[in-house]
């Protein structure tokens, strides 16, 4: 049985971790990554913790407590916390949360969370979280693997994943027009159902906006179309798949929602950059 460096909390339903040696080499280093998905009743409470942590929140509902403030959480929400820092944090029962962690084994606030715009005990609003997922996914999937060539690995994915956090910094804060709340539940649906979503018109029905509606607004908080999301989506979680070896690729087409494998295979290339077989065989 894997050995973990912390007391995981009895609040998850369900997680995957990846720890590494701590080193005097690797003080200030990631040596903990995670990904959980909480139960209803989820609830941090504590006025310390040992290691400087980077929430981020892939998906539910909750709160942040930020000093004196209540902060809402949503997807795309980055929060941390550490050594002399209170923390207080949950979920909504109805919609819990799907988040990643990454754990830093130095005594100061990482310097290269500051530079990407990050401060202790405080959190920030992503605008775009798809591809922060992606990598984190990425990161665990690398930590699994367990390699001479790991460390170096995680820590070229860290840096891009901070990279990242730092252009997407900010690009929602303070926005509660209604709009955004279309744009969060149409997210919210889109990172919960991914499987099952097929198109745009798929996405509008389940949100209860039209597509043209949904265009304006992802391209107004996102950049991207539904349809592009929807698609990057899937291939981060089809790419997954294939590095954990266990599904061939017309299997994992079909987890997918793709019955044709040739028309899933095209569309992964040109996404991801390269073919789904050539995940497998790097596997």
């Amino acid at each position: 049985m894997e050995e973990f460096p912390l007391e995981l909390s009895s609040q998850i339903e369900k997680g995957r971790y990846a720890n590494f040696p701590r080193t005097v080499e690797a003080a200030g280093r990631v040596f903990m990554l995670g990904y959980e998905e909480c139960a209803p009743d989820y609830i941090i409470e504590r006025n310390d913790f040992p290691f400087w942590t980077l929430e981020f929140v892939a998906g539910g509902h909750g709160f942040y407590q930020e000093r004196n403030q209540q902060r809402r959480l949503r997807h795309g929400a980055v929060f941390t916390y550490g050594p002399h820092v209170a923390q207080r944090f949950g979920n909504e029962r109805e919609r819990p949360f799907r988040k990643y962690f990454m754990v830093s084994g130095g005594a100061e606030f990482p310097s290269v969370w500051r530079d990407a715009g990050l401060l202790p005990g405080r959190m920030v609003q992503l605008g775009n979280a798809v591809p922060i997922v992606s990598v984190f996914g990425q990161m665990l999937d690398e930590g699994a693997r367990s390699d001479a060539q790991t460390p170096q690995i995680v820590a070229g994915l860290e840096e891009v994943l901070l990279a990242l956090m730092a252009r997407h910094k900010g690009t929602a804060r303070g926005d509660k027009s209604g709009s955004r709340k279309v744009y969060d539940l149409s997210m919210d649906i889109l990172q919960r159902d991914y499987r099952t979503l097929h198109s745009l018109s798929d996405l509008a029905k389940r949100s209860g906006y039209s597509g043209e509606y949904l265009c304006r607004i992802f391209k107004k908080y996102h950049g991207e179309s539904p349809y592009q999301v929807l698609l990057h989506r899937k291939m981060s979680a089809a790419w997954l798949l294939l590095r954990d070896g266990q599904l061939q690729v017309g299997a994992v087409a079909r987890e997918l929602g793709y019955e044709d494998q040739l028309h899933f295979s095209r569309t992964f290339r040109k996404v991801m950059g390269c073919t789904p077989s050539s995940v497998q065989t790097r596997g």
